[in-house]
């Protein structure tokens, strides 16, 4: 008999244009990675809560994607003028997907704006906009500003063991980058993995009995050449699939116990 694959909802971002109502979708790079790595994905669009937690409870894991800004109004700050777009419909179910997976111990992969996300779930804060709040770090917008969304332009550190460490490796890796906004404060019950050159929080992960990982950068746009970022996926289906058999016991390494 064939194994089944392990279900996961992939988070769709919103498209809004000029007399069309608006649609979601998201990078097909998404989901090739997730399908490559043994995943089922499908796509799960910001819903009403009641029909959000019914998909939520059907999926094995979350896939929390990259996007617009988060509005600083859930971590008690104002706009700056740099603040990009928002979606207000976006940011409730992400928001509540990340808060059901951490209460539940639910395996997540949290990318650029998904690790946003998780960190002001967990009451973390972040910079509105990195070149006008952390003046002289790198461009982290590189990658798109030339042209190659794949494209390594800085190295992430990531630190020893970590949940991240037994996935990809501690050290360091190339890896893109797509964003202007990043973790200020860090969320409660999350630990810092890994850092930029700049001193830049570029990954993180829950201290939780479950898998739940952030990276800043879009590890779906450089699996097919980078081994470190399709090894990243294919430990976050590992976990998937370890919770979806409780019968099984968990291997994956993981920072602490619960106990601890």
């Amino acid at each position: 008999m064939t194994r089944k694959r392990p279900a996961v909802a992939v988070a769709l971002s919103a498209s809004e244009a000029a007399n069309r109502a608006p649609r979601y979708a998201a990078s097909q790079s998404y989901l090739d990675a997730l399908e490559v790595a043994g995943a089922a994905p499908f796509g799960l669009a910001p819903i009403g809560e009641e029909a959000l937690r019914t998909l939520f409870d059907l999926s094995a894991g979350v896939l929390l994607t990259g996007g617009g800004d988060v509005d600083p109004t859930h971590y008690g700050e104002k706009p700056i003028p740099a603040l990009g777009h928002v979606s207000s419909q976006r940011d409730r179910a992400e928001l509540a997907l990340a808060r059901w997976a951490v209460e539940e111990n639910k395996p997540v992969l949290a990318i650029c704006r998904g690790l946003q996300v998780l960190n002001v779930a967990c009451g973390g804060t972040l910079y509105q906009d990195l070149p006008s709040q952390v003046p002289g770090g790198l461009n982290h917008n590189e990658s798109r500003d030339r042209g190659e969304r794949g494209l390594a332009t800085h190295s992430l550190e990531v630190q020893h063991d970590t949940r991240f460490a037994y996935a990809v490796g501690a050290g360091s890796h190339p890896v893109n980058t797509h964003h202007h906004q990043a973790i200020k404060a860090l969320g409660a019950g999350l630990v810092v993995t890994g850092y930029s050159e700049d001193g830049i929080i570029e990954s993180i992960e829950a201290e939780s009995q479950s898998w739940i990982v952030g990276v800043q950068c879009h590890p779906e746009e450089m699996w097919n050449k980078h081994r470190w970022a399709a090894l990243l996926f294919e430990a976050f289906v590992r976990e998937i699939a370890a919770h979806a058999e409780p019968s099984k016991p968990n291997v994956v390494g993981a920072l602490r116990t619960a106990e601890s």
